[in-house]
């Protein structure tokens, strides 16, 4: 309880806007994850990218679009939906999409494709 009171003290007293955060250690964090061995961490780390995507989106973009080629179709799948979330970054990925929606060999990365294909034509 002093622990909350506390926080909500320091929020009223410097209040929470305007203060910039340093995502770039997480971000790394969870790009190197990415790249790990084990499929279950990839597609958790694609998903906390999509959250960071638009603190950095020079860095988080990239990983997320190394990540459509994962051996994994799960974490295409969650790669393609944290693309979603980096905004306009997320554009230049549409070729790549394109392929996808048309040949990859999952069911459900071919429909997130296509869903995603249809959102970034309408961002346009």
């Amino acid at each position: 309880m002093r622990g909350l009171l506390a926080v909500v003290l320091a929020i009223s007293i410097g209040g929470c806007a305007g203060q910039s955060v340093d995502t770039s250690a997480r971000v790394n964090h969870w790009v190197a994850v990415l790249a790990g061995p084990d499929a279950k961490l990839r597609k958790e780390a694609a998903f906390k990218l999509g959250n960071l995507g638009l603190s950095d989106p020079a860095t988080v973009v990239p990983a997320l679009t190394g990540a459509l080629k994962d051996v994994d179709a799960g974490v295409r799948g969650e790669a393609i939906l944290a693309l979603l979330k980096c905004g306009t970054r997320a554009q230049e990925v549409t070729p790549v999409l394109t392929e996808m929606e048309q040949r990859d060999p999952d069911g459900q990365v071919r429909n997130y494709a296509t869903k995603a294909l249809q959102k970034l034509r309408n961002e346009r």
